[in-house]
């Protein structure tokens, strides 16, 4: 994507060293006005090679200015037969928009959500198949919150993120959303993922239990507590 001198420079590398598979360029064939809109029509087309043209039956999606935990591919891949046997799910990602330090910090928790996170996520073809005839012309990722897309789906998400974007230097100090992602912690632990138990969130009725057992014994509060 792009045709940064210096970006292309160092994709030509990986290729020669073995740590990239393949390069595509691609190029729209008609003006694409705002950002919002390129971005959206180049997630459509790479998710059309990786599916329609090679024929791969999941993808994780990474963006460039994305930084991963040591663990994000082993998360991924003790999550990937949770995604596979559950038609409740419709994807996975290394992302937590809760995942701030003083709410999260167990490095081996999972949830279940009705959000779409993004940052790093794995969806399987078949949900492709469901979203590729009617891609957005903009706004993909609000595309895949909507109800009609979700449809009463959820995505499995870990407590303390497995991605960081640092691409939030580009916004200005007041931008919003950069405070927002640049407040969120990477988990630096190696966790062994194929040791971690994830049956409480292998199904919606597992994870119901799970959240109404954790919630049993806690103290009751009215949103009106502590107010003034």
């Amino acid at each position: 994507d792009g045709d940064d001198a210096e970006v292309l420079k160092t994709l030509e590398e990986f290729l020669r060293s073995g740590r990239l598979f393949k390069r595509l360029q691609f190029q729209p064939k008609t003006f694409l006005p705002t950002g919002y809109e390129r971005l959206s029509h180049h997630y459509g087309w790479a998710l059309g090679q990786v599916f329609d043209t090679f024929g791969y039956q999941q993808a994780i999606v990474l963006e460039e200015d994305l930084e991963i935990s040591p663990d994000f591919f082993s998360f991924f891949d003790a999550t990937r037969p949770l995604l596979v046997a559950d038609p409740d799910l419709f994807c996975v990602s290394a992302w937590s928009d809760n995942g701030k330090p003083d709410v999260a910090s167990n490095v081996t928790a999972v949830y279940r959500s009705d959000f779409f996170p993004g940052l790093g996520w794995m969806l399987l073809r078949s949900f492709w198949e469901e979203v590729k005839d009617r891609w957005p012309a903009k706004y993909w990722d609000d595309f895949l919150r909507r109800a009609d897309v979700r449809k009463g789906r959820h995505c499995l998400r870990p407590e303390v993120s497995r991605s960081h974007t640092f691409g939030e230097t580009l916004c200005t100090p007041v931008c919003a959303a950069s405070r927002h992602l640049a407040g969120n912690v990477l988990n630096e632990a190696v966790v062994d993922w194929k040791s971690v138990a994830l049956s409480h969130v292998a199904t919606s009725a597992a994870f119901d239990a799970y959240l109404t057992e954790q919630a049993g014994d806690r103290a009751h509060l009215a949103v009106t507590d502590g107010w003034g």
